[in-house]
């Protein structure tokens, strides 16, 4: 993978602008894509793929000998639940079976298990299983850990009966969805490391802001405490077994706390030197990386029939990798030879390793998917993921850093309109939502409508962003309009002393945290910004304690209070926070964008801020959709988003450029 973003730094200004770009339909940005989320059968003879089908995501099966697609079928809603029902994510677990985890309007729904020719379909977990009328927050078995590929077709799930961070190893046989408890919880296991075999080898233990490990060389052997419970800089994470080594790979901050991948000897408890490290960008963080097709962009690659590491996969301002084999390294440089013009990453491989699904994409290409056969030694396209769109019609996207007003280094992207330097501008500021997210380099298809509409975009990794390093993930706490808004502020205000911007024509927009801070942006800044959208932000953050989903999580309303605030100890600093409190401030244009049915964000927060500009004398413009949740929706529900932000835009920040 050798294709990156370009640097801001490099880009001349005086460029010669190429062939005007055509005004392409907004519909061609707001389809599903036709493949996505493939992955190769464990025998290499089929691969499976997520496709729309009547407006909902279903799993489908393509058998790669005869090149017949099979649907698999997921039922209707059951057990007094009513919606739109679909897949969210699946796993192969033997050559001929797969389990699939469902949802129910964005809400996660059960687990299916089903052969690959749609055949003797079981709920295994969830409301799949058991068919009930309850809440679709209660907590069941989802997280598989080993799949035996055996006659009962068993897999290997995480059970949390007692408390979520303690989680037992659970065997199912997914035929008749019988299952028995294998390990018990010695007490502080936050972590299970299973080895091939499938048997739970390693578990690291947790105790407040204390880790450490214990370890059995078998599943006969009694457990061992190899590292005893301390304070550790941060818990450590494992990412997998090397056999073929004898040691465990585990992740945890370096001398610069940037995570980075260390070998660990189970024997003694050593740590050896690390295998891959960076003093400015973690390498495996701790909350994972995943591209557009459901490809984790960070992460340890093993092979399986070797039995070993293979390589790491890594993201700096794109995504990057290393291989320790050699095999893999020579199938990397010639799949890179053959597709110079995208970056290309193994996704899945059979487990005899002959047959590898590799996916090619750039920040102007949605991405290909090609199957390399060594024993054939062929290298061939299996399916396109938005084949209706042609990358030279798109825009280029390029890495930036700024300095925050703090001496803090942010690092972001600019997408440029194709064919216009970047200079003098009209900018859209479009923050990510999280915050605890980032944004990445890649196809995006709604940066790509607004550049193809003429505006440049820029997007920010503020603090609390992953990827940069443990101090800047930690110093967003507490810091939603504060520190966190400054960042975006300061980019900004980058974009105007860079020359990029034309600073009378600045717009902000986002969706989630990132309509939060458009709105609050607008507040605070009401000369920076000519007009802003807010797609599902938070207007009143003491109520959002109460009405949103989070409400009826207990891990995670002790994660809020932790990172955002307690509604009690930090009343008066959320409602100071809060934009429904100084929509007096705003003076500019607002579009707000609201799902009825969002439960994250629920709509009272956009009736909120409504209420209080229409009595400021600001009424905004609004657009309530009857069956969005916390999402664009299916297409013709995005369409119906992507044709009032550009419309909105195109009124109050004017045309973008020819």
């Amino acid at each position: 993978m050798k294709l990156s973003p370009h640097s801001l730094a490099l880009i001349s200004l005086t460029m010669v602008r190429l062939a005007a770009i055509e005004r392409l339909p907004i519909e061609d940005f707001t389809r599903e894509p036709d493949t996505t989320q493939a992955r190769l059968a464990p025998d290499g003879k089929a691969f499976a793929f997520v496709r729309p089908h009547n407006g909902l995501s279903m799993l489908h099966v393509a058998d790669l000998e005869t090149n017949q697609v099979t649907r698999l079928d997921l039922g209707e809603g059951i057990g007094g639940f009513t919606g739109r029902k679909e897949v969210y994510d699946y796993r192969w677990i033997s050559p001929t079976r797969l389990v699939i985890t469902t949802t129910l309007d964005d809400a996660i729904f059960g687990l299916i298990a089903v052969n690959r020719d749609g055949g003797k379909a079981k709920g295994i977990a969830g409301y799949e299983r058991d068919r009930i009328e309850a809440t679709l927050t209660a907590p069941f078995m989802r997280e598989i850990v080993h799949a035996f590929g055996d006659k009962d077709q068993s897999i290997l799930l995480l059970n949390r009966p007692r408390h979520p961070n303690r989680p037992e190893i659970v065997r199912m046989n997914t035929l008749d969805g019988l299952s028995k408890t294998v390990v018990k919880n010695p007490g502080e296991v936050a972590h299970w490391g299973l080895d091939f075999d499938g048997v739970a080898r390693f578990g690291i233990l947790t105790h407040g802001d204390l880790s450490g490990a214990i370890y059995r060389a078998s599943e006969k052997e009694e457990w061992r405490t190899i590292l005893p419970l301390q304070n550790r800089r941060g818990q450590f994470r494992l990412s997998g077994y090397d056999r073929a080594s004898n040691r465990l790979l585990v992740t945890k901050l370096n001398d610069q706390r940037r995570w980075a991948v260390y070998p660990l000897d189970p024997e003694t408890g050593e740590f050896g030197e690390a295998l891959l490290s960076d003093p400015e960008y973690d390498i495996v963080p701790d909350r994972g990386l995943s591209g557009a097709a459901g490809v984790t962009l960070a992460g340890v690659i093993f092979s399986r029939h070797k039995q070993a590491l293979a390589g790491i996969r890594y993201y700096t301002e794109s995504p990057r990798v290393k291989w320790f084999d050699r095999d893999y390294a020579t199938r990397q440089a010639a799949v890179d030879k053959a597709l110079p013009n995208t970056v290309n990453i193994l996704v899945d491989e059979s487990h005899d390793g002959r047959r590898q699904l590799w996916y090619a994409f750039s920040d102007q290409h949605p991405g290909d998917y090609h199957l390399l056969d060594t024993a054939q030694k062929s290298f061939k396209p299996l399916a396109p993921r938005m084949g209706w769109i042609k990358p030279a019609q798109m825009a280029p996207m390029h890495s930036i850093k700024y300095t925050a007003r703090d001496g803090l280094v942010v690092h972001g992207y600019l997408t440029v309109p194709n064919g216009h330097p970047p200079k003098g501008l009209p900018l859209v500021v479009m923050p990510h939502g999280g915050p605890w997210a980032r944004d990445t380099w890649g196809f995006n298809s709604l940066t790509q409508l607004l550049a193809n509409r003429g505006y440049a975009v820029l997007q920010m990794n503020y603090r609390g962003s992953p990827g940069y390093g443990d101090d800047l993930f930690q110093q967003a706490r507490k810091e939603i309009g504060g520190k966190i808004q400054n960042d975006i502020e300061d980019a900004t205000k980058w974009a105007i002393a860079a020359g990029v911007a034309d600073p009378q024509r600045i717009a902000i927009m986002g969706m989630s945290y990132g309509g939060y801070s458009a709105l609050f942006g607008l507040g605070r800044s009401p000369g920076l910004y000519r007009c802003g959208i807010s797609f599902a932000g938070v207007t009143d953050w003491p109520a959002i304690y109460e009405d949103s989903d989070v409400s009826e999580n207990k891990d995670a309303r002790r994660y809020w209070r932790e990172q955002i605030g307690d509604p009690e100890k930090d009343l008066e600093r959320l409602r100071n926070a809060s934009p429904a409190n100084f929509a007096d401030k705003i003076t500019a244009p607002v579009l707000i964008i609201q799902g009825k049915k969002d439960r994250r964000v629920p709509q009272d927060q956009a009736k909120r801020m409504i209420a209080a500009l229409e009595k400021a004398g600001r009424p905004p413009e609004s657009l309530f959709l009857a069956d969005v949740g916390h999402n664009y929706g299916d297409p013709k529900e995005r369409l119906q988003i992507y044709r009032a932000m550009v419309g909105f835009l195109e009124k109050h920040l004017g045309p973008g450029v020819p």
